[in-house]
Protein backbone atom coordinates (compact mmCIF):
# COMPACT_ATOMS: atom_id res chain seq x y z
CA UNK A 1 0.00 0.00 0.00
CA UNK A 2 1.39 3.17 -1.28
CA UNK A 3 0.14 6.37 0.52
CA UNK A 4 -0.05 9.99 -1.02
CA UNK A 5 -1.63 12.02 1.66
CA UNK A 6 -2.64 15.67 1.52
CA UNK A 7 -0.30 18.42 3.64
CA UNK A 8 -3.82 18.84 6.67
CA UNK A 9 -2.76 14.94 7.27
CA UNK A 10 1.06 15.87 8.61
CA UNK A 11 0.81 15.12 11.80
CA UNK A 12 4.33 14.66 12.79
CA UNK A 13 6.22 17.26 14.77
CA UNK A 14 9.44 17.15 12.54
CA UNK A 15 11.52 16.72 15.75
CA UNK A 16 15.61 15.86 15.76
CA UNK A 17 16.67 13.93 18.75
CA UNK A 18 20.10 14.66 20.07
CA UNK A 19 22.55 14.08 16.78
CA UNK A 20 19.48 12.46 14.88
CA UNK A 21 18.20 14.36 11.72
CA UNK A 22 14.67 14.85 11.70
CA UNK A 23 11.99 12.67 9.63
CA UNK A 24 8.99 13.86 8.13
CA UNK A 25 5.95 11.61 9.04
CA UNK A 26 2.22 11.33 8.26
CA UNK A 27 -0.40 8.83 9.69
CA UNK A 28 -2.45 7.39 6.20
CA UNK A 29 -5.58 8.61 5.31
CA UNK A 30 -7.09 5.32 5.32
CA UNK A 31 -6.02 4.85 9.47
CA UNK A 32 -7.98 7.89 10.49
CA UNK A 33 -11.61 7.48 11.87
CA UNK A 34 -11.72 11.07 13.02
CA UNK A 35 -10.21 13.73 15.01
CA UNK A 36 -10.74 14.75 18.79
CA UNK A 37 -10.95 18.09 19.54
CA UNK A 38 -7.25 19.25 19.74
CA UNK A 39 -7.07 17.87 16.13
CA UNK A 40 -5.64 14.29 17.46
CA UNK A 41 -5.83 11.53 15.16
CA UNK A 42 -8.13 8.92 15.92
CA UNK A 43 -7.51 5.58 15.06
CA UNK A 44 -9.67 2.08 15.03
CA UNK A 45 -8.72 -0.83 18.21
CA UNK A 46 -9.48 -2.91 14.95
CA UNK A 47 -6.02 -2.11 12.69
CA UNK A 48 -2.40 -1.15 12.78
CA UNK A 49 -1.62 2.70 11.89
CA UNK A 50 -0.27 3.04 8.46
CA UNK A 51 2.73 5.62 8.75
CA UNK A 52 4.61 7.30 5.54
CA UNK A 53 8.02 8.64 6.73
CA UNK A 54 10.45 10.32 4.57
CA UNK A 55 14.24 11.48 4.25
CA UNK A 56 16.82 13.33 2.73
CA UNK A 57 17.57 10.48 -0.24
CA UNK A 58 20.63 8.77 0.01
CA UNK A 59 23.80 9.33 -1.78
CA UNK A 60 23.23 7.11 -5.25
CA UNK A 61 25.77 4.37 -5.88
CA UNK A 62 28.34 4.66 -8.16
CA UNK A 63 30.67 1.86 -7.75
CA UNK A 64 30.26 -1.21 -8.92
CA UNK A 65 28.44 -3.88 -6.67
CA UNK A 66 27.34 -1.03 -4.63
CA UNK A 67 23.41 -2.09 -3.18
CA UNK A 68 21.46 0.09 -1.18
CA UNK A 69 18.22 -1.76 0.53
CA UNK A 70 15.34 -0.39 1.40
CA UNK A 71 14.63 1.66 4.41
CA UNK A 72 13.57 0.26 7.32
CA UNK A 73 11.83 1.23 10.63
CA UNK A 74 12.10 0.62 14.44
CA UNK A 75 9.81 2.67 16.49
CA UNK A 76 9.40 3.38 20.14
CA UNK A 77 5.57 3.52 22.20
CA UNK A 78 4.60 5.50 24.79
CA UNK A 79 1.35 5.31 26.35
CA UNK A 80 -0.07 8.60 27.44
CA UNK A 81 -2.33 8.95 30.88
CA UNK A 82 -4.80 11.63 31.31
CA UNK A 83 -2.36 13.66 34.21
CA UNK A 84 0.54 13.23 30.81
CA UNK A 85 2.46 10.59 31.93
CA UNK A 86 4.32 8.51 29.47
CA UNK A 87 4.47 4.35 30.14
CA UNK A 88 6.44 2.41 27.58
CA UNK A 89 4.18 0.17 25.71
CA UNK A 90 5.66 -2.81 23.13
CA UNK A 91 4.61 -1.87 19.38
CA UNK A 92 4.83 -4.34 16.26
CA UNK A 93 6.43 -2.65 12.51
CA UNK A 94 4.97 -4.10 9.45
CA UNK A 95 7.38 -2.61 6.64
CA UNK A 96 4.83 -2.26 3.52
CA UNK A 97 7.28 -0.40 0.85
CA UNK A 98 9.38 2.65 0.21
CA UNK A 99 10.98 4.18 -3.16
CA UNK A 100 11.83 7.87 -4.03
CA UNK A 101 15.35 6.67 -3.96
CA UNK A 102 17.51 7.53 -7.42
CA UNK A 103 19.66 10.19 -9.01
CA UNK A 104 17.64 12.88 -8.18
CA UNK A 105 17.58 14.50 -4.51
CA UNK A 106 14.10 13.94 -4.11
CA UNK A 107 13.40 12.40 -0.71
CA UNK A 108 13.19 8.92 0.21
CA UNK A 109 10.22 7.52 1.73
CA UNK A 110 8.60 4.24 3.72
CA UNK A 111 5.38 2.85 4.21
CA UNK A 112 4.93 1.04 7.39
CA UNK A 113 2.03 -0.07 10.17
CA UNK A 114 2.38 0.28 13.63
CA UNK A 115 0.50 -2.13 16.21
CA UNK A 116 0.45 -1.38 19.77
CA UNK A 117 -0.88 -4.79 20.86
CA UNK A 118 -3.19 -6.03 23.54
CA UNK A 119 -1.14 -7.14 26.69
CA UNK A 120 -0.92 -10.61 26.61
CA UNK A 121 -3.98 -11.69 29.01
CA UNK A 122 -5.91 -9.99 26.45
CA UNK A 123 -4.90 -11.47 23.78
CA UNK A 124 -5.48 -15.01 25.17
CA UNK A 125 -8.99 -13.69 25.89
CA UNK A 126 -9.60 -12.97 22.21
CA UNK A 127 -7.98 -16.11 21.53
CA UNK A 128 -10.69 -18.19 23.93
CA UNK A 129 -13.39 -16.28 22.23
CA UNK A 130 -12.46 -17.16 19.20
CA UNK A 131 -12.46 -21.04 19.89
CA UNK A 132 -15.77 -20.82 22.02
CA UNK A 133 -17.03 -18.83 18.60
CA UNK A 134 -16.22 -21.82 16.16
CA UNK A 135 -17.40 -24.38 18.80
CA UNK A 136 -21.09 -22.65 18.58
CA UNK A 137 -20.55 -22.70 14.59
CA UNK A 138 -19.76 -26.16 14.03
CA UNK A 139 -21.88 -27.51 16.58
CA UNK A 140 -19.16 -30.09 18.16
CA UNK A 141 -16.14 -29.93 20.03
CA UNK A 142 -13.17 -28.98 18.59
CA UNK A 143 -10.14 -31.32 18.37
CA UNK A 144 -7.00 -30.81 20.21
CA UNK A 145 -5.02 -30.61 16.95
CA UNK A 146 -7.70 -27.71 15.68
CA UNK A 147 -7.14 -26.01 19.48
CA UNK A 148 -3.80 -25.86 18.55
CA UNK A 149 -4.12 -24.22 15.77
CA UNK A 150 -5.93 -21.70 16.45
CA UNK A 151 -3.77 -20.68 19.42
CA UNK A 152 -1.29 -20.16 16.80
CA UNK A 153 -3.53 -17.63 16.17
CA UNK A 154 -2.26 -15.22 19.19
CA UNK A 155 0.26 -13.70 17.44
CA UNK A 156 -2.12 -12.75 14.56
CA UNK A 157 -4.86 -10.94 16.97
CA UNK A 158 -5.03 -7.89 15.07
CA UNK A 159 -6.31 -5.44 17.97
CA UNK A 160 -4.74 -2.90 19.48
CA UNK A 161 -5.29 -1.35 22.98
CA UNK A 162 -7.32 1.41 23.50
CA UNK A 163 -5.61 4.97 24.85
CA UNK A 164 -3.37 7.61 23.82
CA UNK A 165 0.05 7.04 22.48
CA UNK A 166 2.87 8.50 21.40
CA UNK A 167 5.09 6.47 18.91
CA UNK A 168 9.23 7.64 18.17
CA UNK A 169 9.62 6.27 14.29
CA UNK A 170 13.45 5.85 13.69
CA UNK A 171 13.77 5.20 9.64
CA UNK A 172 16.54 2.83 9.64
CA UNK A 173 19.15 2.00 6.75
CA UNK A 174 20.46 -0.69 7.93
CA UNK A 175 22.02 0.16 11.10
CA UNK A 176 22.11 3.79 10.46
CA UNK A 177 19.46 5.92 12.22
CA UNK A 178 18.33 8.31 8.67
CA UNK A 179 15.87 10.24 10.70
CA UNK A 180 13.45 10.05 13.59
CA UNK A 181 10.14 11.51 14.25
CA UNK A 182 7.08 11.15 16.41
CA UNK A 183 3.30 10.70 15.69
CA UNK A 184 0.47 10.67 18.22
CA UNK A 185 -2.56 9.42 18.26
CA UNK A 186 -5.79 7.97 19.69
CA UNK A 187 -7.00 4.37 19.65
CA UNK A 188 -10.46 3.85 19.49
CA UNK A 189 -12.66 0.93 20.40
CA UNK A 190 -14.18 -0.30 17.82
CA UNK A 191 -15.25 -4.12 18.24
CA UNK A 192 -13.35 -7.29 19.18
CA UNK A 193 -11.10 -9.62 16.99
CA UNK A 194 -12.92 -12.45 17.92
CA UNK A 195 -16.21 -11.07 16.80
CA UNK A 196 -14.47 -9.82 13.23
CA UNK A 197 -12.77 -12.84 12.26
CA UNK A 198 -16.07 -15.16 12.69
CA UNK A 199 -18.58 -12.12 11.77
CA UNK A 200 -21.11 -15.06 11.16
CA UNK A 201 -20.79 -17.08 14.19
CA UNK A 202 -23.02 -16.71 16.96
CA UNK A 203 -21.01 -14.61 19.99
CA UNK A 204 -19.77 -16.52 22.72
Amino acid sequence: MRFMLPAQLLLLCSVAFGGDEPASCEIASKSIVNFSAPALAQVSNLDGVWIKCSVPTRPFPTKPGEVRYGLKVATVAYQIAPDGNKKWVPSEVQIDGGGGFGPDPTPEWVDFGVLIPLEPADRDAEVRKLIAKLKKATGRPMTKEGQRGLERLRELVAQQRVGHFQVECRVMDGDRVMGVGVVEFEVLFKGHFSDVALPGAPPA
